[in-house]
């Protein structure tokens, strides 16, 4: 048992570890319905091994019910929907392939599909079977395809839905580009934009069959309610990600207080929120919090190893564990029970047991590699791949490496260029070596690409076009195609990109400023749109080394306002006041630190050596002052400034950017509008 690391404690429960399979992928891991016979239920899970295995828990320990051989990776389990008549069956995706299990283990269906890519998720919906794949979206019914649709980026999740004729079946999808459509009879239907970029999706319970309604678990940890009324489809965001990890799972857990939805993150952490099932657009509270110290992959709830709720779940490694009551897990039992008692050291010697086997197993290992390393026979030394769950943070600090501690599951590194100045004409390109402890001394190599406009991760509508800014234009012509085009970009900006057709269009929004880009491109020509007249700059040099670098012949030309920079610096005005506030207010909580005073000086209203200010200022935690971004509007200003002159043809000079710099540093509005006008 390992203890849980709680922020709320509205709900007492304890972990208690299962067993261990393979490395598992999102939504691999599924509870069975209940039985007449018993109330206990069994849960299967597939892993990257490709085994699947169907498991009940008996006196805390797994009991097998069937498992098949290993085989290609488990992708995505799902069992039928209950809206059908088979609710015991259990679907599992390995590449290109769909097998159907029966409880017992039996093979019942087998078909190899027509998608082109690995089925990353499914559903099932009474004989309709959904299959996501890279871009496409496929719709199968009894074995047969009916349709696949192309989505304009990668899909990431679909749940569907009856239609009131029961005829047709409504396909509510994720898009990578943070898009949810609706898909019906293989024609898009609806679509919405939604900012938090939906990851993973999950219907409620307590809806109508055809009422197109569902919870989404967004890229920024956030939660919300995506919804089909009136002929419109939209979203509410009911929780904030407020720093959480992304979210790579959500399920359902039900217990005497009602219905919760189980949150699954990247960040390790597990939530549990109470819902309003008669007002879902109610804001979820929170009633429980779990740190794993890895990445959850799946959670569910259901009574597994007692006759009361529990919340199971799943991690990257392979972990399966359990989340249920305190007074229910046997290390917090009164030792009176001699019946838990005796199972517990039944399966203390169990452990025992399997421990020395283990340590047997490394041991004949270790010698069967040395004599191999010592024989006169040619042959070859290839460790087994290490797998690691990693991702690319959009946050903007730099953290050092450090040396792990033994038994490190976690490492959080963040990674960032700093243009100080600097030219960029391409992505930087970051090789890390994982080495794990033992003999032989082996690494992992994971390649990381940091884009020049790191900033650009947030996806918007073309709509955005229509705001009254002062826009910076770029066309690019030549003979180029479009997938050139598409991979120079993606040398300045984060994320995945459209995959190629005839015509391309899409915008990005800037995470600290706001400012937009818009870009448009087909064979031969692009066009290029931003109120960041750096942004343009940039783009500007990445295109042009990229044109260098493959002999292609390229005209660029810029369209600039005359008066950009002080219209620009008016839309940040305010929001620049407030980071120096902020900063200032940083700045003068370091300072009153640094100085030597006891809890006297601080609070003796007689002997008072700080005014009321600056004692609010002292008594703020270190979590309640806010990070600011003062020093990046500085730079941010500046680069105005030396970009309009250099896309405008206009001479700067060093002593010019000297006097902004310190106008600019101590928040002189007036004079930082009196520059950036004198010099139009």
């Amino acid at each position: 048992m390992v203890p849980s690391i709680n922020l709320k404690m509205d709900y007492d429960l304890a972990r208690i570890d299962y067993t261990l399979c393979g490395i598992t992928y999102p939504d691999a891991l599924k509870i069975l319905p209940v039985t007449e016979q018993k109330s206990q239920q069994k849960f299967v899970v597939g892993d990257k091994n490709g085994v699947l295995q169907c498991l009940s828990i008996k006196d805390e320990e797994p009991v097998v019910q069937f498992k098949t051989l290993p085989g290609k990776s488990i992708t995505s389990v799902q069992l039928a929907s209950s809206s059908g008549n088979s609710v015991d069956k259990i679907f599992a995706a390995s590449g290109n392939e769909v097998k159907g299990y029966t409880k017992k283990g039996k093979v019942f269906l087998s078909i190899e599909t027509s998608v082109a890519e690995t089925i990353t998720s499914m559903c099932v919906l009474g004989s309709d079977l959904v299959l996501c794949s890279g871009r496409t979206v496929t719709l199968y019914r009894d074995l047969q395809e009916v349709y696949c649709y192309l989505c304009d980026d990668r899909v990431l999740d679909a749940v569907a839905f009856a239609t009131p004729n029961n005829i047709r079946v409504r396909l509510l999808v994720l898009i990578a580009n943070k898009e949810a459509v609706i898909i019906e009879n293989g024609n898009l239907y609806k679509r919405t934009y939604i900012a938090a970029g939906p990851t993973r999706i999950t219907v409620p319970s307590c809806l109508h069959a055809t009422d197109v309604c569902a919870f989404y678990g967004g890229a920024d940890g956030s939660i919300g309610l995506i919804f089909y009324e009136e002929s419109d489809l939209s979203s509410k965001c009911l929780v904030e990600g407020c720093g959480l990890g992304s979210v790579m799972c959500i399920g359902w857990f039900y217990n005497s207080s009602g219905t919760h939805l189980a949150v699954g993150r990247h960040d390790g952490s597990i939530q549990l929120y109470l819902i309003n099932t008669d007002n879902l657009r109610e804001k979820p509270r929170l009633k429980f919090t779990y740190f794993s110290g890895e990445p959850v992959t799946s959670v569910c709830g259901g009574c597994i190893g007692t006759d009361e709720p529990e919340l199971l779940a799943a991690t990257f490694s392979g972990r399966i564990f359990g989340l249920r009551s305190r007074r229910l897990v046997s290390g917090n039992i009164s030792s009176s029970n001699t019946k838990t008692v005796d199972a517990f050291v039944t399966r203390r010697s169990k452990l025992e047991t399997e421990i020395a086997r283990l340590e047997k197993q490394t041991v004949h290992e270790r010698e069967k590699y040395q004599r191999n390393t010592h024989s006169m026979f040619p042959g070859i030394s290839a460790p087994p791949l290490l797998d690691i769950q990693y991702e690319e943070s959009k946050n903007t600090e730099l953290l050092a490496t450090v040396r792990c501690q033994a038994g490190t599951r976690r490492l959080w590194l963040r990674m960032r260029v700093l243009s100080l100045g600097e030219t960029h004409m391409e992505g930087t390109r970051v090789l890390i070596y994982i080495l794990p402890a033992g003999a032989p001394r082996v690494a992992r190599l994971i390649k990381l690409h940091l884009p020049t406009l790191p900033h650009y991760s947030k996806y918007k509508p073309l709509e955005v076009e229509d705001k009254n800014c002062s826009w910076c234009e770029m066309r690019v012509s030549g003979g180029f195609s479009v997938a050139e085009m598409t991979s120079w970009l993606a040398e300045a900006l984060p994320g995945e990109l459209p995959r190629p057709a005839n015509n391309v269009a899409f915008a990005r929004s800037h995470n600290i400023l706001g400012t937009s880009l818009i870009c448009r491109y087909q064979r031969g020509l692009a066009v290029f749109k931003s109120d960041n007249i750096s942004t343009i700059a940039v783009l500007k040099d990445v295109i042009s080394n990229c044109c260098v670098k493959r002999s292609i012949r390229a005209d660029v030309s810029c369209d600039i306002p005359e008066n950009y920079c002080i219209i620009s610096f008016n839309n940040i005005k305010e929001k620049f006041k407030m980071e120096y506030n902020k900063n200032k207010e940083i700045e003068i909580q370091k300072a009153i630190r640094s100085l030597d005073l006891n809890d006297v000086s601080k609070n003796d209203e007689n002997q008072q050596m700080l005014c009321k200010d600056y004692l609010k200022i002292l008594q703020q935690s270190d979590d309640e002052v806010e990070e600011t971004n003062f020093e990046e509007l500085i730079e941010t200003v500046k680069s105005w400034y030396m970009d309009w002159c250099k896309l405008s043809l206009n001479h700067f000079h060093s002593n010019e950017i000297m006097t902004l710099q310190n106008a600019l540093e101590i928040c002189k509005v007036e004079d930082v509008e009196e520059i950036l006008t004198f010099k139009h």
